[in-house]
């Protein structure tokens, strides 16, 4: 029969998880976010992802942190991935109010007066179609070691 120390030793091995928060499984959509990071020839840096991530790093850290105390102190049983899901959903929609939150700078003329002709009187910056912030999601995947398809080249 297991005993508590066995049961720490499973515990404890379902912990390793990763994790991605963004335009999950989209391209289309994960191009637009990467734009509004990093800016283009023609449109200016808007960060939401690294800002919200920079921002929440802390709070991110404390809230993996108390439901790793938890498991280990026998107050709940979760693995890695959904600690990760908990706390990557929380992230996302941090994300999602960024791109809500008309991140400046402002948009330019040229911007607005295509809108325009689609019929999008808006001068949200980050909003035009929704899609976007629609897109985002989290993913988690067991292991800390998980592959994900882009791991990070896309910009490359």
């Amino acid at each position: 029969m297991p005993d508590a120390f066995d049961q720490l030793i499973r515990d404890v091995s379902r912990l390793s998880a990763s994790a991605v928060v963004g335009a999950v499984d989209d391209e289309e959509n994960a191009t637009k976010l990467a734009y509004s990071e990093f800016g283009t020839r023609t449109a200016p840096p808007r960060p939401t992802l690294s800002a919200a991530t920079d921002r929440l790093a802390r709070p991110i850290n404390d809230a993996i942190k108390r439901r790793v105390v938890a498991v280990l102190s026998a107050q709940r049983t979760m693995t890695g991935e959904t600690i990760l899901g908990e706390v990557g959903a929380m992230l996302a929609e941090e994300v999602r109010d960024a791109i809500d939150g008309n991140t400046a700078p402002a948009l330019a003329p040229s911007t607005l007066a295509a809108r325009r002709k689609r019929g999008n009187f808006s001068a949200r910056t980050l909003v035009d179609t929704g899609k976007m912030r629609l897109a985002i999601k989290v993913d988690t995947k067991p292991g800390a070691s998980a592959q994900w398809p882009d791991d990070g080249d896309m910009l490359d």
